[in-house]
């Protein structure tokens, strides 16, 4: 049981049949139930952060106006001058009372307080603003998780149809590059054919938006010493590192992927996924056996790879 599927599990982003899994084996074993406790502790700051939907709006302007009205209610104002008594030499039947200007106030504090309240409000307008910025960005940051989470269990979907693909298939996956299955997308429909993928599954990364669906990238095969465009295989393989090798992923993030072509919905982040079921978020293509860039073959083109380690995933349209 991987941190991934407790961390899927955590953030309730597993199918129900996925929970159970999950539950049953935690239940059975106690290593994993306190992993699960420590990851639960590792997640609450960005559960505390987590909010369905974005902060209303105006909220900023708002904020602002309500500390503006505190400091206009609190602040402190100058005494109201008073008329000068009169003296004893002065009759009361006299032309009214002469009473003179009053002087400036002396007290600085007095002669700022204006300033000082556009100053405080600068100041509170100012720490308002950090404090909202600073709750977005935590809430953009758990939503991006989340719809990482999500992609990695979409990926999970997506091997145990290859995985009961290739039991049917002696050990093959589907391999695109020959009659009916051209390019690299048709490998769902294969899936598809085989009935080895559930009802409802959608082989595009939930992290893109619906009007732009992406979907996933997969191997182009390799090409054996007489030329031949041959597939990966789930076992048969004289060598041990067969699990190493990707198979799908997401597609190049655009800073490292060849082309013009869509590209991953997790920035600069992309997901792969290994023959033997591991799922990896990583920043850079150089992810291959050897290394390699796993986009490009080692000629740097997109098109099968020059042996079966030369690992080339294509884009929905990409050929062998």
């Amino acid at each position: 049981m991987s941190d991934e599927d407790i961390i899927g599990y955590l953030l309730d982003q597993l199918d129900p049949e996925e929970r159970a899994e999950v539950e049953a084996y935690v239940a059975a074993h106690p290593p994993a139930a306190a992993r699960l406790d420590r990851l639960r502790l590792a997640l609450a700051p960005l559960e505390a952060d987590r909010e369905p939907d974005p902060a209303p709006a105006g909220l900023a302007l708002r904020t602002v106006g309500r500390l503006a009205a505190y400091l206009v209610e609190h602040e402190p104002r100058p005494p109201a001058p008073r008329a000068a008594e009169p003296t004893a030499d002065t009759a009361p039947d006299l032309e009214p009372l002469r009473v003179a200007a009053p002087a400036p106030p002396s007290d600085p504090e007095v002669r700022l307080v204006g300033g000082r309240f556009w100053a405080e409000l600068v100041v509170a307008a100012s720490i308002g603003l950090v404090a909202l910025g600073l709750v977005t960005s935590g809430i953009s940051r758990a939503r991006h998780q989340q719809q990482l989470v999500a992609c990695q269990n979409n990926l999970r979907a997506l091997h145990h149809g290859l995985t009961g693909y290739s039991d049917a298939h002696d050990g093959r996956f589907p391999q695109v590059g020959v009659e009916g299955r051209p390019t690299a997308g048709t490998f769902v429909a294969a899936l598809v054919e085989a009935g080895q993928l559930p009802t409802g599954f959608a082989p595009t990364c939930p992290a893109a938006p619906a009007e732009a669906a992406v979907g996933y990238a997969y191997t182009l095969g390799y090409r054996a010493p007489t030329g031949e465009l041959v597939g990966l295989r789930r076992s048969g393989e004289p060598v041990a590192d067969n699990d190493l090798l990707p198979i799908s992923a997401d597609y190049p993030s655009a800073d490292v992927g060849p082309g013009t072509g869509p590209a991953s919905p997790h920035q600069h982040l992309m997901n792969v996924l290994f023959v033997g079921g591991n799922v990896r978020p990583t920043r850079t293509a150089l992810v291959g056996p050897d290394r390699d860039d796993i986009y490009r073959n080692r000629y740097g083109q997109v098109c099968a790879g020059i042996d079966r380690t030369d690992v080339v995933l294509g884009r929905s349209g990409d050929r062998p």
